[in-house]
């Protein structure tokens, strides 16, 4: 059961994308352009379904679903890219549940980032005003909270605790490369060591 201020960010959050919940329909900012810019540098670097090989567990959980399921990140590709892509025949929203026939079922997507949109409201209408404070992300992943945390709060300092290897590279890629680096860390280590390791050395 939703909490009342749940109920309420689901509320402001549909009110603020608006009827179509498109991202383009809202007034765009110098900050939208670079992170949009972000994920398409991700996405040109990724494999479609944005999962490295070395990802075992999270393959590995998604083969083992009862229904198929594909992993689409919401981060590097909005409805517009599904759209694209689906035209180009390079992904489907939806799988044949009998070889050869009509009968089709829609695919199940899952994704481990937040959208553009998501992020964006995440940091002006959720979180309260970070000016100062310093932000953790425990899996970061593609870095995508701490890129929007970059661009749209006053966070003093955004530290990743990544334990994949591979995504840790592509987070260091692009803060190199955005020049992030004054504000924004990334560690490479298992969650809860690396979680240990940054609260004992920023006491």
């Amino acid at each position: 059961m939703l909490s009342t201020s749940a109920n309420w960010c689901l509320g402001t959050l549909k009110a603020y994308c608006g009827a179509d919940d498109d991202f383009d329909e809202l007034v765009v900012s110098n900050d939208d352009v670079v992170l949009r810019n972000i994920a398409e540098d991700l996405r040109n670097r990724l494999p479609i379904e944005a999962m490295f090989t070395s990802e075992h567990q999270a393959v590995q959980k998604i083969h083992q679903h009862p229904l198929p399921m594909i992993h689409v990140d919401a981060f590097l590709y909005d409805d517009d890219v599904v759209d694209s892509l689906c035209e180009e025949g390079k992904m489907s929203r939806s799988y044949c549940t009998e070889c050869g026939s009509y009968k089709t079922a829609s695919l199940e997507f899952i994704s481990h980032s937040f959208s553009l949109m998501e992020l964006k409201f995440l940091y002006h209408h959720v979180l309260p005003d970070l000016t100062g404070k310093v932000v953790v992300d425990v899996g970061s992943r593609l870095g995508a909270v701490l890129f929007a945390g970059y661009l749209y709060s006053s966070a003093s300092q955004l530290y990743g605790v990544e334990m994949n290897a591979d995504f840790c590279q592509l987070q260091e890629m692009m803060v190199t490369k955005y020049e992030f680096i004054d504000r924004i860390k990334v560690t490479k280590s298992f969650f809860l060591t690396g979680l240990t390791h940054w609260l004992t050395q920023n006491r």
